[in-house]
């Protein structure tokens, strides 16, 4: 009897809701931000050239600036401008406080849309999975787990984290809140055009709602620097932008006048498919390169399929439409995967574009912490395991430098990021069924 009122009260008050445990959790993430923050103040108020001090956003305030100034966006800079209009054109206001004062705007909003995407996604996972209380904790993790990510990012100044917030308001807005998860992802799409694919995802689960939301988002965020800049000058750069991005893998980097300078795919990215691009050509066989990599994304669609099967979940037989409204732990499996996929077989994946995983980093310690067995907890600690060491080793010291780089070059980061996702949606799927059987 005391037995049983014990196991009752600790299913009602678990450990990760006590108040301690939950004020812990808020001040390591508030900790992580504030670090990432911190260091990337010190290297813009550094001694350095200030093209090395404000790194990326270098790159963006001058195209902006010679959006204001009227001449080539995509001269502009060192390395150079290469999106498409619309982060240059938000941008332009910022022109008349000058790199140092636009640099201090930038790296304020990047702290609060990290802070804001963290506790957006630790609420969404942690609300739609029945455990609100564990938020905080669930959040925690997700930061934890991409911190070197993160301080990476930050320090660089780029747009990733930007991306991320666009990633997490349309995982929120998988229920009812279609435009305005259309409208995130399609910013996304007008920053790395990366969001596009959740268009045939909704289309294949029969999110019409969706479908619409994202092409409206897309068009419209697409269009609106014509606002500000003109018809002309917006097509002309969206122009530049995806030439720039489709000739990246042809060799030299340095393209065209009116064209982004995209860098190299070939020598850059540490995605599988670039990894298999750089085995087909030196095999001296580059056509293989595309249909090697849609062989090894068909691999991991079919293990995926393995994992629902053996879950007993449905990957197709009544999902379409309606009911997908109500499938929320799978909804967020699938969510997730759709990210690490994306993100693990796009040529332009960079180790800093991880930080658009983080979701996954949420799903990882829902299951850790509110697993239904530990058989399911411990396939979360083995997922977060697998996916933290796939980023953080060779560890990333002047004697290890060779082996860092052939570990990026052979895609260990993206293949460690699929198996984690794997082992993820096996301990969720299976938890789900747990629970139903409870």
């Amino acid at each position: 009897m005391i037995e049983s009122q014990v196991e009752s009260k600790s299913e009602k008050h678990p450990w990760w809701a006590s108040v301690g445990v939950r004020a812990a959790a808020h001040a390591g993430s508030l900790a992580i931000v504030l670090y990432g923050t911190n260091a990337s103040y010190r290297i813009m108020t550094g001694n350095e050239p200030v093209d090395r001090r404000f790194r990326d956003f270098f790159e963006f305030y001058s195209g902006a600036e010679a959006l204001v100034k009227g001449t080539d966006v995509f001269a502009a800079g060192e390395l150079g401008y290469i999106y498409p209009p619309l982060l240059a054109t938000l941008l332009m206001p910022l022109v008349k406080l000058g790199i140092a004062g636009a640099g201090l705007v930038w790296l304020i909003l990047n702290a609060f849309l990290l802070a804001f995407a963290a506790w957006l996604g630790g609420w969404t996972v942690a609300t739609r999975l029945g455990v609100p209380k564990a938020a905080p904790l669930i959040t925690f993790i997700g930061l934890a787990l991409l911190a070197d990510k993160l301080f990476g990012d930050m320090k660089m100044q780029q747009s990733n984290i930007l991306m991320l917030t666009c990633w997490v308001i349309g995982m929120w807005g998988l229920g009812r809140h279609w435009l305005i998860s259309g409208l995130a992802l399609g910013f996304g799409f007008s920053i790395k055009y990366l969001p596009i694919v959740a268009l045939p995802y909704f289309a294949v689960r029969g999110r019409m709602k969706h479908v619409v939301g994202l092409v409206c988002g897309v068009v419209f965020w697409a269009l609106i620097p014509a606002a500000f800049i003109g018809w002309q000058m917006n097509a002309d750069l969206w122009r530049g932008a995806t030439s720039g991005l489709i000739h990246a893998g042809d060799g030299d980097w340095k393209t065209d006048a009116g064209q982004a300078r995209v860098m190299n795919t070939r020598e850059y990215g540490i995605s599988i498919t670039t990894a298999v691009v750089r085995t087909a050509d030196s095999l001296g066989q580059p056509k293989l390169a595309l249909p090697a990599a849609a062989l090894l994304m068909g691999a991991t669609f079919l293990a995926a399929w393995w994992v629902y099967r053996r879950n007993q979940q449905p990957m197709w037989l009544g999902r379409f439409g309606a009911a997908e409204e109500i499938r929320w732990p799978v909804l967020l499996v699938e969510w997730t995967g759709l990210i690490v996929v994306a993100l693990a077989f796009s040529p332009q994946t960079n180790s800093r574009h991880l930080v658009h995983a983080m979701p996954l980093g949420f799903l990882i310690g829902a299951v850790i912490i509110t697993g239904q067995s530990d058989r399911t907890r411990r396939l979360g600690i083995a997922a977060a395991a697998i996916w933290w060491l796939g980023m953080v080793l060779p560890p990333s010291i002047p004697s290890m430098q060779d082996a860092v780089w052939m570990w990026r070059r052979a895609a260990g980061s993206c293949v460690c990021m699929i198996i984690a996702w794997l082992i993820a949606t096996d301990a969720a799927l299976a938890s789900l069924r747990e629970s139903v059987r409870k």
